[in-house]
């Protein structure tokens, strides 16, 4: 990301095309504040704990999912954009326990120990970090 927009500012990735940002300035969002603590260390990368959570963002990000998106992705070429073959989908879940005693996304809102069913989604997360947001 090293083009900015001459619009916006907004950083582009590699092969962006020009105007996807802001219609060539025809939208104009107000600028961004700094982020709430503790979320404004973890984004720092200053510490282990802020390296480890940037490198596993995509993890803790779907830590708060309330649906799952579902599709068959044929290609991907850079983070943003990817083709889908098919139908689109959301997996929701039940709003009833599994039988085996696994909460999945909005079971997790409504029951349990939701901490711990949050840590569980994906191996390599912290407890400390999810805790903290």
């Amino acid at each position: 990301m090293t083009e900015a927009c001459p619009d916006c500012k907004a950083l582009k990735f590699n092969g962006e095309t020009k105007g996807m940002c802001c219609a060539t300035g025809k939208i104009k969002l107000p600028q961004l504040g700094e982020p709430p603590e503790p979320l404004k260390t973890l984004l720092a990368r200053y510490t282990a704990e802020s390296k480890h959570f940037l490198s596993n963002i995509k993890k803790y990000n779907s830590c708060f999912q309330m649906t799952s998106f579902g599709a068959e992705i044929v290609t991907a070429q850079f983070m943003p954009t990817f083709k889908v073959k098919g139908q689109i989908y959301h997996k929701a879940g039940s709003l009833l326990q599994f039988p085996d005693g696994q909460y999945k996304f909005l079971q997790m809102y409504f029951i349990g120990d939701e901490l711990n069913a949050r840590c569980g989604i994906s191996t390599g997360m912290k407890r400390s970090i999810v805790s903290q947001l």
